[in-house]
């Protein structure tokens, strides 16, 4: 007898694509393709989504003999040939995590520091955006700050496939000690809160663009670069690359987007009664943007341009409170919501089982350096 030939095929799924679509691209035959969809009962492969990818093993009849549909690193739909229909399920792998505690003193950058001590690019990206709210990560780094967090990995079957979430973290900056653990809410969602219960976030962002430089601070007696006369400076000015996507600080609605006297293109944001913010010299608003429009905190509304009457591409910044300016880089923030009192008991059971296996790791680096 000669052997069966079978062809393993692997797919990206593209936009418009259907199970029966990608199939005969492959080179199945129409038939098969119609049993395969017939045998689906449960309608598992029916919502198959753009970007995640399709496994198929494919005999020299042009038929099926197996299809693997995977959703994430651990779990997806499976379809194997018995006799002349399939057998259709859903499967999850096996999933185990590990701890693992760093401890980093920034000599150079917490980035380039980070990455010497081994630490995943993600990880490191995911401590920038937890301390966010009370560190800018661009001006206030000293060469002698540290941090130490413990972070999961994530194995399937034991195969290490991803980089996990931080559980604690623990940033010395400039002789200033800021603590975030992480929590799972009754409603299914985690966010992080220092070892008291208040939430690490802050109703709004530092700095609306990432990966930028001050080049004009908040300053009431500055004279104008162009115009030559003393004219008060009412926020801050970012120099950046145009085209950098440009954030809304804080959660909020659009109440101003077109032109306005010498700052080009511009967008106000109406928080609260109490507060606003203002996005100047932009070169482009995100499509579809309009006035009236809900926007999120960490959402681009807009891109560094040079619009209006500026010398070079940067964003101008302007933090409002009760209709007066603050200066956006010193202006106390308000904090998001802190654990809820019902949450309370358990989340301070998390924060000290936390802390205690933060301390332990501590010892142990402590007894091996000694």
């Amino acid at each position: 007898l000669i052997p069966e030939l079978i062809e393993f095929k692997k797919t990206e799924i593209k936009r418009n694509d259907s199970l029966f679509s990608i199939l005969r691209r492959l080179g199945v035959i129409e038939k098969n393709i119609i049993t395969l969809v017939n045998s689906d009962t449960n309608n598992l492969l029916a919502q198959i989504k753009v970007g995640k990818i399709l496994e198929v093993e494919i005999n020299d009849s042009n038929k099926v003999l197996s299809l693997n549909y995977i959703k994430d690193f651990k779990s997806g739909v499976r379809a194997q040939k018995t006799n002349e229909t399939y057998k259709i399920e859903e499967y999850e792998l096996l999933t185990e995590k590990s701890l693992v505690f760093k401890k980093v003193e920034i000599n150079n950058s917490l980035y380039v520091d980070g990455l010497r001590e081994g630490l995943p690019d993600s990880v490191i990206m995911d401590l920038v955006y937890i301390f966010g709210w009370d560190i800018d990560f661009i001006h206030d780094i000293r060469p002698g700050d540290s941090y130490s967090l413990i972070y999961e990995e994530v194995f399937v079957n034991g195969e290490k496939k991803l980089d996990g979430d931080i559980l604690i973290a623990e940033f010395l900056n400039q002789n200033s000690t800021h603590i975030a653990i992480r929590y799972k809410l009754s409603n299914g969602t985690s966010e992080y809160f220092s070892p008291e219960g208040r939430n690490v976030k802050k109703a709004f962002l530092r700095s609306p663009v990432k990966f930028s430089y001050i080049s004009s601070k908040y300053n009431l007696k500055r004279k104008h670069p162009i115009l030559h006369t003393i004219r008060s400076h009412n926020g801050v000015d970012y120099a950046a690359k145009r085209g950098s996507p440009v954030r809304a600080t804080g959660d909020g609605t659009i109440f101003f987007a077109g032109v306005k006297n010498g700052c080009g293109n511009e967008i106000e944001i109406k928080h609260s009664e109490d507060y606003s913010t203002r996005y100047a010299h932009l070169s482009r608003y995100k499509k579809a943007l309009e006035v009236g429009d809900k926007v999120f905190q960490g959402e681009i509304i807009g891109y560094v341009g040079r619009t209006g009457r500026a010398t070079g591409p940067h964003l101008h910044y302007e933090f409002r409170v009760n209709g007066m300016h603050t200066n956006p880089l010193t202006v106390k923030l308000p904090a998001a919501k802190p654990i809820n009192e019902k949450e309370k008991d358990s989340f301070f059971k998390t924060a000290i089982a936390a802390m205690n296996k933060m301390d332990d790791y501590y010892l142990k680096l402590y007894a091996e350096s000694n």
